[in-house]
């Protein structure tokens, strides 16, 4: 995998610095067809919003978006095979994982070239235009940010007698058997345990339990909590509070047929409870945010920065389509639409100032996250998913039985420290 990504990485550096040399082939005149790329659209919960926003731009201007999508795991490979075939590719979304692999490229067109620097500093927060910032270059977008905290169902809960969510490691176990004594069939947490997304939730565990996988400097960290960490999820199966399979998308499809209490997510959960018929004034009952459980009270709760951003190729016969639908996307009206239905926090600065925005409860705990989430330990790291199909590979051999908490770890320490 490391291997094809790395040509498949030089190849379109190749063909962008022949690109840039052999000068911006000018667009046609008239109405434009732009492609936009991504996998929200492709998601249940966000295909309706972004056929709106696909339709609604279309009927505003006259020119015709073209939406190509697939899953999530698959959109970054996707978008580098697109690059290196010249298909037409004009903008599209990504998340700040997605961001580093394309960006790594070249292929991406300086935003403050595209908008310029006063649109984008009076539109946005400097700190969100920092996370779309590569080597000081502007090559992200801000659409929507959050963090990626756990989510529960405050229903289930009260019916296990918690009126509130655990704080505290002990507390989110005592709360788990609770909710297994209920005998109603409800998994108690739904973390992950396959796919990439095993990786992401096993991060900020690790961190609330003291260590990390990587160290500043890139090498392998992995200390003594790591072991520990393991071993918790090992107990947790054991006891039957979390299970096996699982991946993000299986978590939030239980999550909102009401047969899970906790799981992992963005501010997109809101999406998911919304398809599935609850009202978006109601979704607090069913879905709220909450800080990750700590190790002892005062601790600062775990989470992984997530976010949304929006870039524009370079190569782009229609970087001036592609930069009006990008700011039809980030308008209020729009960002709004986008909130009240899947919950996606807008980052302009207008947009955020709303009374629907700021007094939105759902909204809060996620932005109450923020305040001490961290980047994903692999998000500038163009070898990320390989890193993270090592960690998948190793925990799951663990909790399978094959191999023990200290064996992962070693394991995990040897294989990565190889990449």
């Amino acid at each position: 995998m490391k291997k094809a990504l790395t040509l498949l990485l030089v190849s379109l550096m190749a063909f962008s610095l022949i690109a840039s040399g052999s000068g911006e082939s000018s667009a046609p005149e008239g109405p434009a067809s732009i492609v936009w790329a991504g996998w929200s659209g492709e998601e249940e919960a966000s295909k309706a919003i972004f056929e709106e926003m696909r339709t609604g731009f279309e009927a505003q201007t006259g020119n015709k978006v073209n939406w190509v999508g697939w899953t999530w795991a698959d959109t970054a490979q996707q978008l580098l095979i697109r690059l290196q075939g010249g298909e037409q590719l004009d903008i599209a979304q990504a998340d700040i994982g997605i961001f580093n692999t394309i960006a790594q490229t070249g292929t991406l067109a300086d935003l403050e070239d595209v908008f310029g620097t006063e649109w984008l500093e009076s539109t946005f927060p400097q700190a969100t235009l920092d996370v779309g910032k590569i080597d000081g270059k502007q090559v992200g977008l801000p659409w929507s940010m959050a963090a990626i905290t756990m989510v529960y169902n405050p229903e289930i809960l009260s019916r296990a007698g918690w009126d509130k969510p655990p704080v505290t490691v002990a507390e989110f176990e005592q709360c788990m058997a609770d909710i297994v004594a209920l005998d109603e069939g409800i998994i108690p947490y739904g973390v992950s345990t396959k796919d990439s997304t095993a990786a992401g939730d096993l991060m900020p565990w690790l961190w609330t339990f003291g260590t990390s996988i990587f160290n500043e400097d890139g090498t392998v960290n992995l200390g003594p909590g790591a072991a520990e960490t393991i071993q918790w999820y090992k107990d947790l199966l054991a006891k039957g509070y979390i299970q096996m399979d699982i991946g993000r998308g299986d978590a939030r499809q239980l999550f909102a047929q009401g047969k899970m209490a906790f799981y992992d997510d963005a501010v997109l959960a809101k999406g998911q409870a919304v398809s599935a018929g609850v009202d978006p004034a109601e979704v607090v009952n069913v879905c709220s945010a909450m800080p990750r459980p700590v190790l002892s009270e005062g601790d600062a709760p775990q989470s992984t920065m997530w976010g949304h951003m929006l870039v524009i190729f370079d190569a782009s016969q229609h970087k001036d389509i592609a930069a009006e639908f990008a700011k039809y996307l980030v308008s209020d009206d729009i960002a709004l639409r986008y909130f009240e239905q899947n919950g996606m926090p807008p980052v302009t600065n207008s947009a955020s100032e709303n009374e629907a925005v700021v007094n939105d409860q759902y909204l809060k705990g996620f932005i109450d996250s923020t305040a001490t989430a961290k980047l994903d330990e692999t998000a500038r790291m163009v070898n990320a998913n390989e890193i993270k199909t090592v960690i998948v590979e190793e925990l799951q051999a663990t909790l399978l039985g094959q191999t023990t908490a200290e064996q992962c770890v070693e394991n995990l320490r040897s294989r990565l420290g190889s990449l």
